[in-house]
C-alpha cells in the first residue's frame, strides 16, 4: 500500500501545527510547499521543527519535535517538483494569509491545467484554512483567467473543488528563548478537527483526516468571525485597556469575561438575524468540546493580547468581528451596546509592532474619533441606524 500524503501549501504556524495535527491523526505524511527557499533549506537540513503543544484537555504544555515531512519551495528550481506533487495528489490544504493568495492561485492554476491534460486526473480539492471570507471566490476568478481551452474549463468545473473551511485554532510566536533554540518553533494546540463546505468538495471526503462536512459554509465562516474572533478581540481589547499582556491574564479576570459574554450574546443575535443561522445550525459547526483532565479549569495558553487585534484596520471593518454582528443587531431591533464598546476599545488598542494600530491611533489623534469611526468602520452617515451606531461607539470611546 502506498503511503498517504497530505499536501500543505504554506509552512507557517497553521500548516506546521493544525494541519500536521490532522495528518498525524490519520497517519498521513505531510508535504509542505513553502514560499521561502531559506525556510525550505533550513527545515530540510535540520530535519525537524519544535512545537510547544498546549493540550486541549488542559493537561499543560509539552515540547514536541516533529519530523518525517517533505518540503519544497514553490519558486525557483523546486517549482516543478511542487507542480508534479499537485498533479498526483488529490487534496491540498491552504493555511495561508491573503498576501499569499495571488501566487498560490497561480500555482494551483498551473497544476489544474496539467491535470486537465491527463487521461485520469480525477478529483482535486483545495481547502482554504484562512481567517477570511470569500477566499474560494478569489481563487475561482484567478484560476479561470488562466484556463484557455474548453477541456481545461470542463475539468475545472467538474472535478475541482475550491472548498471553504473554518479554522478552529491558530498558533503563537515562540518566546526569545524558544526561538534561539529553534527558529522554526512556535506554540499551538493539538486540536485536529476541521469543518469544510460539503457543497463544494468534489468526490469522497477523507473523514479520517478530521474533515467535517457542513452546509451553509459562507454563513458559518462569517459567523466564526462574528463570534469566535469577536470573542478574542473583545477580551483582547478590554484586557489591553486594563494593562494585561498575556491573553490568559485577561481570561482570568471575571470583569473581562463578563464583558465578553455580553458581547457574545449580542453577536449571537446578529448571527441569527443577520446571517440566518439558528442556534442549532450554528452549534453544529463549533469546536469539538474536549474533556478536561481532573483539576484543569481551562486549556493552558501562552498567547499574547497583542495577537488578538493585530492587523487592526481590517478587524475594524464593516463586515468584521465587531461591526458585522453590531449591524446585524441594529438592523433587527437590538442595540449592540457591548459590541460598540468592544469597537471603542479597539480604537484605543496600542500595539507599536502593528503598523495598523500605529496608523489608527495617529488618525484618531489628528482627526478625532468620529472621523476615525467613519474612516475605518465603513458606516454610512446618511443611514440613521448606522449613524446611531457610530455615535454609540464614539460616546463609549469618550467615556473611557
Amino acid at each position: 500500500m502506498s503511503e498517504k500524503k497530505l499536501v500543505i501549501l504554506g509552512a507557517g504556524k497553521l500548516g506546521k501545527g493544525y494541519m500536521v495535527n490532522m495528518a498525524k491523526k490519520a497517519g498521513y505524511k505531510p508535504i509542505f510547499l513553502a514560499r521561502r527557499q531559506e525556510q525550505v533549506d533550513f527545515l530540510r537540513k535540520q530535519g525537524y521543527y519544535t512545537v510547544y503543544v498546549t493540550h486541549e484537555d488542559g493537561s499543560g504544555i509539552e515540547e514536541e519535535v516533529r519530523s518525517g515531512f517533505e518540503i519544497y519551495c514553490i519558486h525557483g528550481e523546486e517549482r516543478e517538483q511542487c507542480l508534479q506533487i499537485l498533479e498526483k495528489e488529490s487534496l491540498v490544504m491552504l493555511p495561508i494569509y491573503a498576501n499569499g493568495f495571488e501566487e498560490a492561485a497561480k500555482l494551483l492554476g498551473e497544476a489544474i491545467i496539467r491535470r486537465a491534460a491527463l487521461p485520469d486526473a480525477g478529483y482535486f480539492n483545495a481547502v482554504f484554512v484562512v481567517n477570511y471570507t470569500g477566499a474560494d471566490k478569489v481563487f475561482d476568478e484567478a484560476i479561470r483567467k488562466m484556463l484557455t481551452t474548453p477541456e481545461q474549463i470542463a475539468y475545472f468545473e467538474k472535478y475541482v473543488g475550491l472548498v471553504t473551511a473554518i479554522a478552529q485554532c491558530g498558533g503563537f510566536a515562540p518566546t526569545a528563548e524558544q526561538y534561539e533554540k529553534d527558529p522554526e518553533s512556535f506554540s499551538a494546540s493539538d486540536y485536529d478537527d476541521l469543518p469544510i463546505d460539503a457543497d463544494t468538495f468534489k468526490g469522497e471526503v477523507p473523514l479520517e483526516l478530521g474533515l467535517r462536512p457542513l452546509n451553509k459554509m459562507d454563513a458559518r465562516a462569517m459567523a466564526k468571525v462574528w463570534t469566535s474572533n469577536m470573542n478574542g478581540g473583545a477580551i483582547g481589547g478590554m484586557g489591553k485597556y486594563k494593562g494585561y499582556v498575556m491573553y490568559g491574564e485577561a481570561t482570568d479576570d471575571p470583569a473581562v469575561m463578563e464583558f465578553a459574554a455580553r458581547c457574545m450574546d449580542e453577536a449571537m443575535y446578529g448571527v441569527e438575524f443577520g446571517l440566518g443561522l439558528n442556534k442549532e445550525e450554528y452549534e453544529a459547526g463549533q469546536r469539538r468540546k474536549i474533556k478536561l483532565v481532573p483539576g484543569a479549569k481551562k486549556r493552558v495558553t501562552i498567547d499574547v493580547i497583542d495577537r488578538q487585534l493585530f492587523g487592526l484596520i481590517r478587524k475594524l471593518g464593516r463586515e468584521e468581528r465587531f461591526l458585522g454582528p453590531a449591524l446585524g443587531c441594529m438592523l433587527n431591533g437590538r442595540l449592540p451596546y457591548n459590541l460598540a464598546k468592544a469597537a471603542a476599545y479597539a480604537f484605543r488598542f496600542d500595539n507599536p509592532k502593528d503598523p495598523d494600530s500605529v496608523a489608527v491611533l495617529a488618525y484618531v489623534a489628528e482627526n478625532g474619533i468620529e472621523a476615525a469611526v467613519y474612516q475605518y468602520c465603513g458606516l454610512d452617515k446618511s443611514q440613521p441606524l448606522e449613524k446611531m451606531l457610530a455615535e454609540l461607539i464614539c460616546g463609549l470611546y469618550q467615556d473611557m
